[in-house]
């Protein structure tokens, strides 16, 4: 008697513990790899070469180097610059941030026309998140430029990944004739992402091989479904 052929089971569904023990296992992982950020703040006010005074029409400039000793150990993830500025002319002044293989223009003769921003002095942040149009800002009239800017050259993207534990620069030049610019305070606010501890990688290392423990079970399981499939299908071709 000839008997119909029956449908291939579907694969079977996984064990409710199986599932429960893979996702305990992906949150051991994500636990053990997740970067926690953390703010490093500085801010220097004195110690400046000439009392900060940026010598005008000069474009050799003034530079103030700090050392970066105290920060968690890490690399930067984001960075902001804060610059406080008095006095001088806005549109003459050309600035930047150097530290190894990052660097980013601060100001670069901001503002339009023949003489640019005619502004005197800054009190702003620079940072990727702030404003963009510093470059063409006229709407100060001839006080203080402040708030959040985006730095008028490429962002921070070159600090990323860098040791904030190093050496850092700003520089800072008067271009052009008329007022005199003086530094009275500038910082930087890193978030640092922290190196993963020994106890971190532990974890990584158990719960990666507990992972493929229950990988190769599963695939142990889906070996042996597909073994008694195939040999119900050539009892029931041989009927």
């Amino acid at each position: 008697m000839s008997r119909e052929k029956p449908e291939d089971p579907q694969p079977q569904p996984q064990n409710k513990n199986d599932m429960k023990n893979i996702l305990l296992l992906a949150t051991v992982l994500s636990s053990a790899v997740a970067a926690h950020a953390t703010l490093y703040t500085t801010n220097w006010n004195g110690g400046f070469s000439g009392g900060g005074v940026v010598p005008d029409n000069n474009y050799s400039g003034w530079a103030d180097t700090r050392t970066v000793s105290s920060a968690p150990a890490g690399t930067i993830s984001s960075l902001e610059v804060s610059l406080d500025i008095a006095g001088g002319w806005n549109g003459d002044l050309y600035a930047y941030l150097v530290n190894g293989s990052g660097f980013t223009v601060l100001l670069n003769n901001i503002g339009t026309g023949t003489y640019g921003n005619a502004g005197s002095g800054f009190n702003v942040t620079f940072s990727d998140a702030g404003a963009s149009g510093l470059g063409t800002y006229m709407a100060n009239g001839s006080g203080l430029v402040t708030g959040s800017w985006q730095a008028d050259g490429a962002g921070f993207g070159s600090f990323v990944g860098l040791n904030p534990n190093s050496t850092w620069t700003l520089f800072v030049a008067d271009t052009s004739g008329g007022g005199v610019s003086t530094v009275e305070n500038w910082g930087l606010v890193m978030d640092i992402v922290a190196v993963p501890e020994p106890a971190a990688w532990a974890g990584l290392i158990f719960g990666g091989g507990m992972a493929a423990f229950y990988a190769a079970r599963s695939a142990s399981v889906g070996g042996r479904v597909r073994r008694c499939r195939t040999a119900l299908n050539k009892w029931l071709n041989a009927a």
